[in-house]
């Protein structure tokens, strides 16, 4: 069903040249992102077989097609690419945060190694 939905919305809008094409908006390319490593993921199961390694990360990659359901609806949307947005405005409590977890960390493994 994924793969007839890019299908159909690259033969619709076009894939890449133009404007407003199938690979210029970013949900459409983490939808083919997806798309392509599940299609890739098929092929290596079917004539590699399921015994090699490399191909179960490529299973992990499964775990982000929830994330087209946001591509759909516009308001969680609109709450993803205000979570983006506020990152770089956060990062220096994300690195005060990891520095006291590094200060804990090593108080830790000093008091409890034993």
């Amino acid at each position: 069903m994924f793969i007839g939905e890019a299908f159909f919305k690259i033969v619709v809008s076009g894939f890449y040249f133009g404007e407003n094409t199938y690979l210029k908006d970013p949900w459409n390319i983490l939808d083919f992102v997806i798309v392509l490593f599940s299609i890739l993921t098929w092929f290596l199961e079917i004539f590699l077989g399921t015994s090699i390694s490399f191909v179960r990360s490529f299973r992990a990659l499964r775990a982000l097609r929830p994330l087209r359901v946001v591509s759909t609806n516009e308001g969680m949307k609109t709450v993803v690419d205000a979570l983006f947005h506020s990152i770089p405005a956060l990062s220096n409590v994300i690195l005060i945060v990891l520095l006291i977890i590094l200060v804990f960390s090593i108080l830790g493994i000093m008091l409890l190694v034993g």
